[in-house]
């Protein structure tokens, strides 16, 4: 099963989104899946999507639209489970400025 195939068949509603990543000019690209949980936002696309950290997604609302800005972008392969190659976009509002991870003295548990 490819993407389309997945998108139409498994979601209510695929939509459409603008893609427009740094130096590029705007591109639709669809279908996108988009999940809202606890507060953060993740679009799910076809696996050829071009979205670095930074690129600009306006997102259908209704009668109004949205922008959101990726922070983070995976890759995502079959690898022999049931949902198809994809880009995973994490997305926040506002402008985020991509910085350099550092690493911490904190344990993580």
């Amino acid at each position: 099963m490819n993407w389309l195939e997945f998108a139409l068949l498994h979601v209510d509603e695929p939509v459409t989104v603008r893609v427009e990543a740094p130096g590029r000019r705007p591109v639709p690209v669809g279908p996108c899946v988009i999940a809202h949980h606890h507060g953060t936002t993740t679009v799910l696309c076809p696996p050829d999507t071009v979205a670095p950290p930074g690129t600009r997604i306006t997102l259908p609302a209704g009668d109004t639209v949205e922008t959101l800005t990726v922070v983070t972008t995976v890759h995502l392969s079959a690898h022999g489970t049931r949902l198809p190659a994809h880009q995973q976009l994490d997305v926040a509002r506002g402008t985020v400025s991509p910085g350099v991870c550092r690493p911490t003295a904190r344990s993580i548990r």
